[in-house]
């Protein structure tokens, strides 16, 4: 399962009445999605079956105690209430509604 933050870039040759999409491309360098457990402070980025950092919040990976329930083919479909989604930084961790007021650097 996943929760995917990819969106469609403008294309010059569209529609001039067709929906723009806005692109996360410039503001989300250098996030790293992850979750975090608010009990414990532990943190975990999110990875691909093959171990490579994932570019979107993938729920596989995860420590077992961390997810209640499973689906039928064994992935991870809900995780315990003290878990959060958000990104990595450097070394911090920024929730989603950290976006709402970032102190980005220059």
């Amino acid at each position: 399962m996943q929760i995917n933050r990819d969106t469609l870039k403008v294309d010059a040759a569209q529609a001039p009445d067709a929906p723009r999409r806005l692109t996360f491309d410039g503001l989300m360098t250098g996030f790293l999605p992850a979750f975090r457990h608010l009990e414990t402070g532990e943190v975990r980025l999110c990875r691909m079956e093959n171990g490579q950092i994932a570019r979107e919040h993938l729920l596989d990976g995860l420590p077992d105690h961390w997810i209640i329930d499973r689906d039928s083919k064994g992935r991870a479909s809900a995780l315990v209430y003290a878990i959060e989604p958000g990104f990595m930084r450097g070394a911090e961790f920024w929730t989603l509604s950290d976006f709402n007021h970032p102190a980005l650097d220059g």
